[in-house]
């Protein structure tokens, strides 16, 4: 509602769920990085409440973890709406922990939640343990480990979604209500893709946590060095296919001028130019590639790659003037190198003990084959998303012509259940439009707590994001989680937004407070990456190693803290950042 000319919202926002009573503690961990700010409801409707919180619990009950009576049908607790903000359930992911062999609620914790200082330490309840449900989760466990390969369901499934988007209709000439109902109609897809991803997902911590046990006494480093550069990662492709078309920019005088005057208006520029043209076709086989690929890509709000063009031209720029050394498949190959020679140092180590070479040959392939997983089908998800979103961004930029939106993506801020009426009377949601946008901003400017446990805190308890920075000393060391092995000293450039990466020089080390997908082209210029939220499975790990780049995640406020011009040392496989010069 409007007051005195300020837009205020009630405590909970109208995507807002109600936290489970049996699994209480909530977190961002993670959940951070799929979606850093809110998402917007008519995402959270058509991908998330229907879609994502029942592929979760699917996957849960395939594993054989939960059963379904654990958790509420129509909301499964697995995740949840805070605040507009994604949650995850850290109780439900330590009760993993503690049904699993082998496993347990503190192991969870190092994977999923790093060291942030708000979680709170486990508490067993009764029911964590669950004798009865061992002999279905060994057998899961037993498939995990026989796998080698990964299995025909996650093709079958990347076939159904391309068919999908084979057969998507003209959205031009469609309908308003053709638009809703193509929208809507792929939803059931969403449910289906996320159970494997769900499975792949929580599996791939299997690899590491036997590499860790094997060999992570021995060298803090050796685990990471024999995941790293492992290949079949569906995210790489897109950085690899940016690079090759950052060096036609480079080795191009005409394309480089064109990109030094700015990113916007380029393709209309480059139209004028038959170097433009055969880079703007080259661009275009890259869009209808990984054009489903974006910041914030979760969203069905999200202005992806090929929503918005000019943000994959900006980290097109990014690169261009990187060193040939610094090639994805230079740094690829050189990963591969210290992987193979990691391999070799523990066969020494372990000579003539058949029991632990064969664990070293287990935990790598399964490293392997569900770490690629995780991200195949995270890619499936990814691009049924994008077949979701494209109609409503076509109403969006229709109503947008007609005057009754600001702007295409504000379509999102309708809830599914409005959409019909909508199409029927759009006039007459004006109003509220206004306000629910003006609301929904307001949401995206308070810091999200870390943890929810058992209450959510009203909103008006939320403070606002910090934006003013802290001072660190020379000499001051910042802890972290160690994700991606390996020593750098570099200039620290702090990046907020993947669209906007102007700033990053090739060889410095990238500060992010998150990073999803759309943050991997900078990643391949960057010396290493620093990352405020994120655990051993997060994205900036997984793509980190496969490239080599030293990568330390859950550095507890490093965009703040960290000045940019700062000369820091990362160190990778022990987690710590230190400080070694200060900018004047």
């Amino acid at each position: 509602m409007l007051i005195d000319g300020v837009y205020t919202m009630n405590d909970r926002w109208i995507t807002d769920w109600e936290p489970s009573e049996r699994f209480p503690v909530y977190t961002r961990a993670n959940a951070g990085e799929i979606l850093p700010d809110p998402v917007s409801p008519l995402g959270w409707d058509l991908i998330w409440e229907e879609g994502v919180s029942k592929g979760w619990a699917d996957g849960a009950h395939r594993q054989g973890v939960f059963t379904p009576d654990e958790s509420n049908p129509d909301q499964p607790d697995y995740i949840a709406c805070f605040g507009g903000y994604l949650y995850l359930n850290a109780s439900m992911i330590r009760v993993n922990g503690e049904r699993t062999p082998g496993l347990s609620a503190e192991a969870m914790d190092a994977a999923f939640l790093g060291n942030h200082p708000d979680v709170p330490p486990y508490v067993p309840h009764e029911n964590d343990q669950r004798p009865e449900l061992i002999e279905k989760i060994e057998e899961v466990q037993a498939w995990v480990m026989s796998l080698d390969e990964l299995p025909e369901e996650l093709k079958e499934d990347r076939d159904k979604i391309l068919a999908a988007r084979s057969q998507r209709p003209d959205l031009s000439s469609s309908t308003d209500a053709e638009l809703v109902e193509r929208s809507r109609s792929l939803m059931p897809l969403v449910r289906e893709f996320f159970e494997p991803y769900q499975v792949y997902g929580t599996m791939s911590a299997t690899g590491p946590t036997i590499l860790g046990a094997l060999c992570g006494e021995i060298d803090a480093a050796l685990p990471g060095r024999l995941i790293s550069g492992l290949g079949g990662i569906d995210s790489a492709p897109p950085s690899i296919d940016m690079w090759e078309l950052s060096r036609q920019v480079e080795n191009s005088d005409e394309l480089a001028g064109e990109f030094d005057a700015g990113v916007q208006g380029l393709e209309t520029r480059l139209e004028d130019s038959a170097g433009g043209q055969e880079f703007l076709t080259d661009f275009r086989n890259f869009l209808a590639e990984h054009g489903a690929r974006g910041p914030y890509e979760w969203d069905a709000a999200s202005e992806t790659w090929e929503i918005k063009p000019e943000s994959a031209l900006a980290a097109i720029d990014a690169m261009r003037h990187a060193n040939e050394s610094l090639s994805p498949m230079n740094r690829h190959a050189a990963a591969i190198a210290d992987r193979e020679a990691a391999e070799q140092e523990v066969r020494e180590i372990f000579a003539g003990n058949e029991e632990a070479l064969a664990t070293l040959e287990l935990g790598m392939r399964t490293a392997r084959v569900f770490v690629a997983g995780r991200e195949r089908t995270k890619l499936t998800s990814m691009l049924t998303n994008h077949e979701i979103r494209l109609p409503m961004y076509e109403l969006g930029r229709r109503m947008t012509e007609r005057g009754i939106l600001n702007r295409p993506r504000d379509i999102f801020l309708l809830r599914n259940a409005e959409l019909d009426n909508f199409i029927g009377d759009p006039e007459s949601f004006s109003d509220m439009l206004q306000e629910r946008g003006a609301q929904f901003a307001a949401l995206g400017d308070l810091q999200d707590p870390f943890i929810v446990d058992g209450v959510v805190p009203p909103l008006s308890d939320w403070g606002q994001r910090e934006t003013e920075s802290h001072s660190v000393d020379v000499g001051e060391e910042l802890v972290g989680v160690p994700g991606s092995p390996g020593i750098v000293t570099g200039t620290a450039r702090v990046i907020t937004d993947p669209s906007d990466p102007r700033g990053l020089e090739p060889g410095e080390i990238l500060i992010a407070p998150v990073t999803d997908p759309s943050w991997t082209p900078l990643f391949i210029p960057a010396a290493g990456v620093v990352v405020e939220v994120g655990a051993p499975l997060s994205h900036s790990v997984i793509v980190s190693r496969e490239f080599g780049i030293p990568c330390i995640t859950s550095v507890h406020a490093a965009v703040s803290k960290i000045p940019n011009g700062a000369v820091i040392s990362i160190n990778g496989s022990t987690g710590v950042v230190t400080v070694a010069e200060l900018p004047e």
